[in-house]
């Protein structure tokens, strides 16, 4: 609400959404249970945003979880529970190919801690850690982008000529 002629300016920050505002719109093949755990923090943003970036580090426990990364090491003829940090860091070690999605989900990580641990987050910093986990959802699990390489080869292939206009060879009968 504005009313220049008295010099201030109102804001209004919302508290609460009923249904929910979905932080991310398409998931795509995304792992089910890291998006319950997106979904879940969706439920109480704007109520509780450390609850929030907590709900969002349970998610890449999930993502961990999916990509095969093991919870527990053993050593020594002990089991021993390995930190989130590490399975991402083993994550970029097995999957050399999504290393930059793991760069990634450490910030998403370090958000969750600090929401975990007391710090003072704010729903911003919960978007922007959604923003990072989107990207990187998008880089692991979206395959569209070599849906659309294998068009523009195919179209390359008939050289421009619209696949319906392809004779193809008949088929012998068996």
């Amino acid at each position: 609400m504005e009313n220049m002629a008295e010099g201030y300016k109102q804001l209004l920050t919302p508290l609460f959404f009923m249904p929910e505002l979905p932080l991310i719109q398409d998931f795509g093949a995304c792992p089910k249970r890291v998006c319950e755990r997106v979904e879940a923090a969706s439920t109480v943003l704007w109520v509780d945003p450390s609850s929030a970036a907590n709900r969002l580090r349970s998610a890449v426990e999930a993502l961990m979880d999916y990509e095969g990364i093991p919870r527990r090491g053993f050593s020594r003829g002990k089991s021993y529970e390995i930190s989130l940090h590490n399975r991402i860091e083993r994550f970029k070690v097995a999957k050399p190919e999504f290393s930059e999605a793991a760069e990634l989900v450490l910030a998403v990580k370090w958000t969750g801690n600090a929401g975990s641990h007391g710090s003072e987050i704010r729903a911003h910093d919960v978007l922007d850690a959604i923003e990072i986990l989107d990207r990187t959802i998008q880089h692991i699990y979206d395959t569209s982008a070599m849906g659309i390489k294998k068009k523009a080869e195919d179209i390359i292939a008939r050289k421009g000529m619209p696949a319906s206009r392809i004779t193809q060879l008949p088929v012998p009968p068996f």
